[in-house]
């Protein structure tokens, strides 16, 4: 796919973490920022293989992310499409413009995550919509290998129908989940861990199995979905700089 930097294995980046940045997922430049994930995860519980032809670009704009059956003669159920920035990020606001996928078993997500792959502790903080409901969404946080508490938390609309701009605050005594301007959820270090080491930005969709089945379901053999994602910035703590929301022109580090 034009605009993005294809590669089958992921390959650590420098320690320094990214400055500030605001893009447009519709206009994506090949400025080396970006991995698309071209492999399957070698568990037989997993049932997606991420494939480059399942990032796409829609006639109405943005990057869409497809979920789709896979020929009969790969070992997956699905094929499945997942966007790794390649530099980390730390504490600082996140924003994403995206639309949610639709479909029972179906994973749409925005996350950061670091792990034992690139020598840490597992660390992760999520919004996942789960395509069985997606009036909610689930917020999520691992801290030092350990899966904290998630919460299902009601957004008053429906994720799937259109655009919403979904904003992480993380520092380091606290993670606030929001979404258009409108806390969701608010946790602080007095009362649980807070991921403290730097990560690296996700977007993914998925299918769920068997291992899913009391979360996000399992996912029909013949499941089609897609999630589309429009805009992502990040301003670290202390920066001055645009982000998505404030409807300003793309710029690039």
């Amino acid at each position: 796919m034009a605009g993005f930097v294809l590669c089958a294995t992921v390959i650590e980046s420098p320690a320094a973490t990214s400055g500030a940045f605001l893009t447009r997922l519709d206009d994506l430049q090949d400025d080396g920022a970006w991995y698309v994930s071209t492999f399957a995860i070698k568990r037989d519980s997993f049932r997606t293989a991420w494939k480059r032809g399942s990032v796409t670009r829609p006639p109405s704009g943005g990057t869409m992310l497809s979920l789709v059956p896979a020929p009969v003669e790969s070992s997956k159920d699905f094929f499945g499409a997942e966007l790794q920035r390649k530099q980390r990020t730390h504490f600082g606001r996140y924003e994403i413009v995206m639309t949610a996928a639709r479909g029972y078993g179906v994973i749409s997500s925005f996350f950061t995550y670091t792990g034992p792959f690139f020598g840490d502790t597992h660390e992760e903080i999520d919004f996942e919509f789960l395509g069985r409901d997606t009036t909610k969404v689930w917020l999520n946080r691992f801290v030092d290998g350990q899966k904290l508490p998630g919460q299902w938390t009601d957004l008053g609309f429906d994720a799937a129908d259109g655009a919403h701009t979904y904003t992480l605050d993380w520092l380091p005594d606290r993670l606030v989940w929001s979404v258009d301007g409108r806390e969701l959820l608010r946790v602080t270090s007095a009362e649980t861990a807070i991921p403290q080491i730097p990560q690296r930005i996700y977007l993914n969709i998925w299918g769920g199995g068997a291992a899913q089945e009391g979360w996000a379901g399992e996912a029909p053999d013949q499941i089609r979905a897609h999630a589309i994602y429009h805009c992502l910035s990040y301003r670290p703590v202390g920066a001055d700089a645009p982000m998505c929301s404030d409807k300003s022109e793309p710029v690039h580090d």
